[in-house]
C-alpha cells in the first residue's frame, strides 16, 4: 500500500486480542491518494512500487564528495 496525503498524518497500529492487529492512519484532511499493489510475490509488488514512483535521481558525480 502507497499512502500519500498533502497534510499531516499519523499512522497507528493496533494490536487486538484475537492475534490480529489493525493499521490506521489519522490525517487532517487535504488530496489523499491511496494505490494498493496486491498481486505477486513480494519482490514483483517491489518492483511495481517502483515502477509506480519512479527511480531515484542519480546525483552529478562532483556532488558525492571528495573520498
Amino acid at each position: 500500500m502507497f499512502f500519500r496525503n498533502t497534510q499531516g498524518q499519523s499512522p497507528v497500529i493496533r494490536f487486538n486480542d484475537d492475534g490480529t492487529s489493525t493499521l490506521s492512519y489519522i490525517t487532517i484532511g487535504g488530496n489523499v491518494e491511496v494505490n494498493f499493489f496486491l498481486k505477486g510475490t513480494a519482490k514483483e509488488i517491489i518492483a511495481q512500487y517502483h515502477k509506480f514512483i519512479g527511480k531515484p535521481a542519480l546525483p552529478p558525480f562532483w556532488a558525492l564528495g571528495f573520498h
